[in-house]
């Protein structure tokens, strides 16, 4: 299964800085496999850190917070058991959904609980779908209507209805997600727009880098892979939601 050329793509797409693995067997050859194909295709001798943390049910989440301190601004590749990534997922967003076998998803590095931000994400990864199969069609128009019409959604619902909480004092866990959504919102945004508004989307994809440490920050969206999107994000219950609440308003 970690031979198809679907699992070797989602692999690069990752564009990991380091690899976190768990001590049991079937992580460790995980990661080792992953490791051969990273070197394989891009020619990169990636590092493996492997530790119990993510074999021990109740040590979860205090690894993950402070890996998340150690590594922040650098993309790292977790690979364990569902249980581990259940735990975190519960603490971090709240998804019933089970994480399958070689499933690769991206763990929230922040608390996300505001309607707003799980409204956003959803969006963002539904469009990354929806984009990805309208290219895979050669339907490019369709792409461009879908990328372009996602501006109204991010600018005149997140964050018009987002102000009070990025201009509030201190910074909250409320602010703090705010400005994480935003950030993780934008740069995903740039990457799907880049084939359909390539200078502004560079110019703005190179700006945002500047606020991580990846080894991948000062190279151009243009040589970037599409992110990976996830159906996990996307909560079609506050989607139907909300998409009824404009229509109400709108009339």
């Amino acid at each position: 299964m970690m031979e198809t050329p679907e699992f070797i793509s989602k692999v690069l797409r990752i564009e990991a800085d380091i690899i976190y693995s768990s001590t049991l067997k079937r992580a460790s050859q995980t990661a080792q496999k992953i490791k051969e194909i990273i070197k394989t295709y891009k020619d990169e001798d990636i590092e493996i850190i492997t530790t119990e943390q993510l074999a021990i049910d109740n040590n979860t989440k205090t690894f993950y917070k402070k890996m998340l301190e150690k590594e922040a601004g650098r993309t790292v590749l977790l690979i364990s058991h569902e249980p581990q990534f259940k735990e975190l997922w519960d603490t971090y967003y709240n998804t019933n959904e089970k994480i399958k076998k070689l499933e690769i998803v991206k763990l929230p590095s922040y608390t996300i609980t505001n309607e707003l931000d799980k409204w956003i994400l959803a969006e963002i990864n539904q469009l990354g779908i929806n984009l990805e199969t309208e290219m895979d069609k050669y339907f490019l128009d369709t792409g461009a209507k879908a990328i372009l019409g996602f501006i109204d959604k991010l600018n005149n619902r997140y964050i018009r209805r987002s102000r009070r909480r990025f201009w509030a004092s201190g910074m909250d866990q409320d602010k703090i997600s705010a400005y994480n959504t935003l950030f993780e919102v934008l740069e995903r945004y740039m990457k799907l727009c880049a084939p359909f508004a390539p200078f502004i989307a560079e110019h703005v994809y190179l700006e945002l880098q500047e606020f991580k440490t990846s080894k991948h920050k000062n190279i151009s969206v243009h040589l970037r892979h599409l992110p990976l999107s996830s159906e996990h994000y996307i909560n079609k219950e506050l989607l139907i939601e909300t998409q009824i609440v404009r229509k109400i308003i709108s009339l």
